[in-house]
C-alpha cells in the first residue's frame, strides 16, 4: 500500500472527532481547551512537500484564558523522518507570519506542532544552545510513537470513557492490538457507536492500519464476523488502495492497452467505493467520472474519498 494512503487515513481518523483527538493527543481533559475549526492553510506549503498542503492545522483556545489562540499543525509520519524538527520549523513560521485569527491590528496565532509515528520512535523536539552568547533555539514538539504505545490502555481508558470511540482506529497500530482477545473487546467498543456509516469507517481504517503494523490477519478475520457491510467496505478501500500502488510502480512500463485497463479499473474502484461513502452518484456525476482520462487526477480523487462528503465535491478534484 502506497504511503500516502497511510497519511489520508491518518487525517481522516483525526477529524473523526477533533476535540477527543487533541484530548488524547496533550493527554489532557476535553473540557481545559476548545478546538474551534481547522484553518485554511492552502497558501503554505510544508517544506519538502511543494504539492501537499498540510489540512491538519487546528484553531485552538485555552478554556480562561486571555492567550492568543493557537495555530496547531499536527504531522503524520509512516516512519520517522529526520529533517523533521527543520520542516517543522521552517512550516511553523510560515503559519506566525501568514495567519491572523482576526483583523485587527498585531493579532497572532501562537504556533506548535504534533507529530505521530505511526512506526518507529521518532525525535521532532529541538533544543541548540550557545550559553556564552546567551542564544537558545528551542522547539518543542507534542509526539506520539503509535507501536510504543500500549493498546489496552488505550482500548481500556475508551472503555471508561475517557476517550473517545474515534480513537478506536488507532489501536491496530499500538502493542498488543495483535491479541484476539484485544479486538474482541474493540470490537465490543465500536459496537457502541449508534452510526453505521461511522462505525464503517472504524473498521476501514484500522484493517488500513493492521496492514502497516503486520497484523491484517487477525483483524480481517475478527471484522468479517462483525459485520457484512463493514467488511466489505473495507475490503474495497484495501483494493483500491492496492491497485494505485501498483497503477504507480507500473504506469511507466505499461503499453497503452493495460494502461487502459488500470484507467478503467481506478475508475471503477473510485465508484466502488464512492458509492459504499457516499452513495450512488447521478447519472451525470458517474458520467463525468467515466469521462476522466487522466490517471493522475484519478489518484487524486480517490486520495480525497475519505475527506469529501459529496460527489461533487470528489469530482471537483483538478
Amino acid at each position: 500500500m502506497p504511503p500516502n494512503l497511510f497519511d489520508k487515513a491518518s487525517r481522516f481518523t483525526a477529524k473523526l472527532d477533533p476535540q477527543g483527538f487533541f484530548s488524547w493527543l496533550f493527554r489532557l481533559p476535553v473540557d481545559v481547551f476548545v478546538f474551534r475549526g481547522w484553518l485554511d492553510t492552502r497558501t503554505i506549503a510544508f517544506p519538502g512537500d511543494p504539492d501537499r498542503t498540510n489540512d491538519t492545522v487546528a484553531w485552538l483556545e485555552i478554556v480562561s484564558s486571555e492567550e492568543a489562540p493557537w495555530a496547531f499543525a499536527v504531522e503524520f509520519q509512516l516512519r520517522p523522518d529526520p529533517d523533521m524538527p527543520s520542516r517543522l520549523m521552517g512550516y511553523l513560521s510560515g503559519l506566525l507570519l501568514e495567519l491572523r485569527p482576526d483583523k485587527e491590528r498585531g493579532s497572532r496565532f501562537q504556533v506548535g506542532a504534533a507529530v505521530v509515528n505511526l512506526t518507529g520512535q521518532g525525535n521532532s523536539s529541538r533544543e541548540m544552545r550557545w550559553p556564552a552568547a546567551g542564544i537558545v533555539t528551542h522547539l518543542k514538539v507534542a509526539e506520539r510513537n503509535l507501536e510504543q504505545e500500549s493498546a489496552d490502555e488505550l482500548v481500556s481508558a475508551i472503555e471508561a470513557g475517557r476517550f473517545s470511540l474515534c480513537l478506536l482506529p488507532w489501536v491496530a497500530l499500538m502493542a498488543g492490538a495483535d491479541e484476539p482477545a484485544l479486538v474482541d473487546r474493540w470490537i465490543r467498543l465500536a459496537e457502541r457507536e449508534p452510526d453505521s456509516r461511522r462505525k464503517a469507517e472504524f473498521g476501514v481504517v484500522a484493517l488500513i492500519f493492521s496492514e502497516k503494523a503486520g497484523r491484517k490477519k487477525i483483524w480481517q478475520e475478527k471484522l468479517k464476523g462483525w459485520n457484512v457491510e463493514e467488511s466489505t467496505v473495507a475490503d474495497d478501500f484495501i483494493k483500491l488502495g492496492e491497485a494505485r500502488g501498483e497503477a504507480r510502480g507500473e504506469a511507466r512500463g505499461e503499453a497503452r492497452g493495460e494502461a487502459r485497463g488500470r484507467m478503467e479499473e481506478a475508475r471503477s474502484l473510485v465508484l466502488l467505493f464512492g458509492t459504499k461513502k457516499l452513495g450512488p452518484p447521478s447519472s451525470s456525476l458517474e458520467s463525468a467520472l467515466r469521462a476522466i482520462n487522466d490517471r493522475d487526477r484519478l489518484e487524486r480523487i480517490a486520495n480525497r474519498i475519505l475527506e469529501v462528503t459529496d460527489w461533487n465535491d470528489l469530482l471537483a478534484t483538478l
